[in-house]
């Protein structure tokens, strides 16, 4: 190849001062058509490339190319659908062999990378209107509940046009947490919006369809439908079609969880999220002049009511209370009130409680337990029989978990010293301590110091309510 040097000499000898073509060759040493073609070239050019005249023949590259683009088009669904079991250029190779195409590794392994170069994906921005939109996610954080370390889920909702969110802490993200959080956004905004959008939730989802088609659970059917509102799914793998809810999920953890939030119970923690909910109302979000408040309160006015009707959003299901006065929930025992021992009860669960209903009336309500074959027990739900039966009462395991005041075991004590029906008087005792609406009168001032403070005058014989666990409904 003829240099940059040459070209522009031979141009200066030609154009510039004015000689022939054929002493331009003849001075230069080259042939009158070189000469020609170099006066030709661009003399704009820094450098000379070769210039092939026609593509180079590659019989064995161009057998496998077929084979090649049909395997790098299947795995545009490979990668959606079993993105770890994509065609790699070593494995193309290998099956290219099998055909008999004797083209080497390096070769398809450059072709493919050629063809993997990534493009950086664009994006169209989205504007709603008022009431048109809210979007739903889980994240996680930890929290401390009563001094230990906690790592729950939290449903964090946002409505578009507004930028109004919600965020709450469960113990699970079960539909029943899926479907209860969205009822309390619902609430804390005012209304409900025409579509929301969510990720591929197995709580919503049992199967992904083509496109934004999907098969959906009965029950978030029916929850649509009561509080009509369409769904909305985003593809696989396509966080963008749902940011700013995905944006929320990490805002809300650096904002409202840092530092570790503490309390009693979820109850506890989920208050303070919803004060920081409320006061996250007062800022003006980027790009905007009007604070999220004022927003809120238009877009309140193109939100769709909310039922009248709630719904129940957990597991229904009706239960045998056995001889132990216990029912059966998801592998955990729950008792009951003993009187209602053999017979069929209603068992409604959310997020948080199991309760127990006879017809409409609700005889029992425990905190719900995630754990495996474990027993949750009441002791007020065995006094009856206990009265009856009190030869069990040191060893029953109602009585020997509950959370009665310490000085109750002593009290026993002293009762079965001083009389041979000591546990069925101790067993009449807790049935005062339950039904007593305002204060227990003890019988023995000995037995009554050991549940109260000692005081003047006839109060000393007595329990004030409010140092009472509440009566089960």
């Amino acid at each position: 190849m003829y240099p940059v040097t040459l070209r522009d000499e031979i141009r200066t000898w030609v154009l510039i001062q004015g000689k022939s073509q054929r002493a331009a060759a003849s001075h230069f040493g080259l042939s009158r058509n070189t000469v020609a073609k170099l006066l030709l070239e661009e003399p704009a050019a820094s450098v000379r490339q070769y210039q092939r005249q026609a593509p180079c023949k590659t019989p064995v590259r161009d057998a496998a190319l077929p084979h090649i683009e049909k395997w790098l088009t299947e795995n545009e669904w490979l990668s959606r659908w079993a993105p770890k079991q994509c065609w790699t250029a070593h494995r193309m190779w290998v099956e290219l062999r099998k055909l008999g195409i004797p083209i080497g590794e390096s070769t398809v392994r450059m072709y493919v990378q050629e063809r993997r170069k990534p493009t950086k994906p664009a994006y169209i921005p989205l504007d709603f209107a008022p009431g048109e939109r809210a979007e739903f996610d889980f994240g996680e954080a930890t929290i401390r509940i009563k001094g230990q370390l906690v790592k729950v889920p939290f449903l964090a909702g946002r409505l578009r046009f507004s930028g109004a969110m919600f965020v709450e802490c469960f113990p699970t993200q079960r539909q029943e947490a899926f479907l209860l959080g969205q009822h309390h956004a619902f609430e804390f905004w005012g209304g409900v919006p025409r579509m929301a959008v969510y990720d591929n939730l197995k709580p919503a989802v049992l199967q992904v369809l083509q496109g934004h088609s999907r098969r959906e659970h009965d029950a978030f059917l029916h929850f649509q439908s009561v509080y009509r509102f369409e769904a909305l799914f985003a593809n696989v793998r396509a966080g963008w079609e749902k940011g700013s809810v995905g944006n929320l999920v990490g805002y809300a953890r650096r904002n409202y969880l840092v530092p570790l939030p503490e309390g009693a119970d979820l109850e506890a923690i989920n208050a303070g999220l919803r004060e920081n909910c409320l006061s996250d109302q007062q800022r003006i979000m980027a790009g905007r002049s009007e604070p999220i408040a004022s927003r809120l309160a238009f877009e309140r006015t193109k939100l769709g009511p909310l039922p009248t009707h709630v719904p129940d959003l957990g597991p229904l299901a009706e239960v045998l209370v056995h001889s132990t006065g216990r029912v059966r929930f998801q592998t955990n025992d729950y008792s009951a009130p003993i009187q209602y021992a053999y017979q069929r009860l209603t068992l409604k669960a959310d997020p948080f409680r199991v309760r127990l209903y006879a017809g409409e009336e609700l005889v029992a309500n425990h905190p719900r337990c995630y754990e495996k074959r474990q027993v949750i027990e009441d002791w007020r739900h065995y006094v009856p029989l206990l009265v009856k039966k009190s030869f069990a009462v040191p060893w029953a395991s109602a009585l020997r978990n509950a959370d009665l005041p310490s000085g109750f075991e002593a009290a026993r004590l002293d009762l079965v010293a001083r009389r041979s029906d000591g546990n069925r008087e101790f067993a009449r005792l807790l049935e005062l301590y339950w039904q007593t609406p305002l204060f227990i009168p003890l019988p023995q001032k000995r037995t009554c110091d050991m549940f109260c403070a000692p005081t003047s005058g006839s109060a000393s014989n007595c329990i004030p309510f409010d140092q009472r666990s509440a009566r089960p409904s």
